[in-house]
């Protein structure tokens, strides 16, 4: 990254708009990178930690994870505290991912448009799937988490996020449950609202973040 982009100065407000436009996430977080991982821990933010915590009470340490929107690599550090070696992770944002290759903990990175599906894997190519905080720019729900059951193969796990309100605003319950009716994963866990970005000024303990663990069918 050159020193004009590392300067630039990056609106966090940007985070409430939920926007979906793929390029204004990439170009947002492009930004963002370089601050990201300090700002994030300024807030303090948890969901890393959380979501390789409750994916570990699951899956084995052997398990081939994909990190759906990687960022940084803060969930790719947070699965390897958790025991898991074998990670692939994949970003919308160049300039995020460059910095996630820099932890050396994935095996394998690459720049993915989630909103352009199918992604570039083969059907059951994990074991588990994790996606931290990455839903919101999503805005094909179903289609998201019917990809990440196509993924994974049967018996795995996938663990996301989704934020509280966004949870309601999009109907989550019905979506999940619809998923569960077509045989494609079965409910392990939910958890209650929880703290998200504590420390930041526009989420507060407004915006909290509910986690979800499912095992994938046949």
């Amino acid at each position: 990254m050159g020193t004009e982009r590392e300067e630039r100065s990056v609106d966090t407000s940007w985070l409430l708009d939920n926007s979906t436009d793929a390029a204004s996430v990439e170009q947002y977080y492009d930004d963002w990178a370089s601050r990201y991982d300090e700002e994030l821990s300024d807030w303090d933010y948890r969901s890393p930690d959380e979501t390789a915590r409750l994916l570990a009470g699951y899956a084995p340490p052997s398990a081939r994870v994909l990190d759906v929107g990687c960022g940084t690599g803060l969930s790719g550090h947070a699965l390897v505290a958790a025991g898991f070696t074998d990670i692939v992770g994949v970003d919308i944002s160049a300039d995020s991912l460059g910095l996630a290759a820099g932890r050396e903990v994935y095996r394998e990175l690459q720049q993915v448009n989630l909103k352009v599906l199918p992604t570039p894997f083969g059907d059951n190519s994990f074991d588990a799937l994790t996606c931290v905080g990455v839903l919101t720019y999503l805005d094909d729900t179903g289609g998201t988490l019917r990809e990440f059951c196509r993924l994974v193969k049967p018996g795995g796990h996938i663990v996301f996020t989704s934020r509280d309100d966004l949870y309601a605003e999009r109907d989550f319950p019905t979506l999940m449950r619809a998923l569960a009716e077509e045989k494609r994963w079965r409910s392990l866990y939910e958890s209650p609202p929880s703290p998200y970005l504590p420390g930041n000024q526009d989420f507060g303990e407004s915006i909290q973040v509910i986690y979800s663990v499912l095992e994938v069918r046949a």
